[in-house]
């Protein structure tokens, strides 16, 4: 029997490229509903504290490109109901009440999976002389990253729970 040397390469080639093909940790990231910013996890989460810092208010509709789709509802249920909203009177976003004067997030390239759909990273906060870290917790919505937490880490909180979304669910 002749075979011609097509007829044997081109099964070669399928079980070879069979071999090299990358499968994703999770296929599906999810949807998101409202706008975003580009970049990665902590490109998002320092243009996030970097925006705060400079415009110095708490407009949660300006923040919504930051945030994730489920803490933005959670916001602006707080915001709505006077019984809750005292928390957003001071900066929900950190340990302290008021804001800080810089911020600069944990670089993300030390983590190893790029498949992850949530990453929490160390901010490190100063307000004049004083100076403390939280954790803000991204996460991928779509082919976002989005602000879906924050740990308060920084010694004297304000918050009557150790995260924000838990501060605002007690209340």
């Amino acid at each position: 029997m002749r075979y011609s040397v097509a007829a044997l390469l081109v099964p070669c080639a399928l079980v070879l490229s069979a071999c090299t093909t990358v499968t994703p940790a999770f296929k599906d990231i999810g949807t998101r509903s409202g706008p975003c910013i580009e970049g990665g996890p902590d490109t998002v989460a320092q243009k996030f504290y970097d925006y705060r810092i400079q415009q110095r208010n708490s407009d949660l509709a300006a923040l919504r490109p930051y945030l994730s789709d489920s803490l933005a509802k959670l916001l602006n249920d707080t915001s709505r109901d006077p019984n809750k909203r005292a928390l957003l009177q001071t900066d929900p976003f950190s340990s302290r009440t008021t804001l800080p004067d810089s911020a600069d997030v944990a670089s993300a390239s030390t983590i190893p999976n790029t498949d992850a759909r949530n990453i929490p990273l160390r901010v490190s906060l100063k307000q004049g002389t004083q100076s403390w870290q939280d954790e803000v917790l991204m996460i991928r919505e779509g082919q976002c990253w989005a602000v879906d937490d924050v740990r308060y880490l920084g010694g004297s909180v304000h918050a009557p729970a150790g995260t924000l979304r838990q501060s605002l669910e007690q209340r």
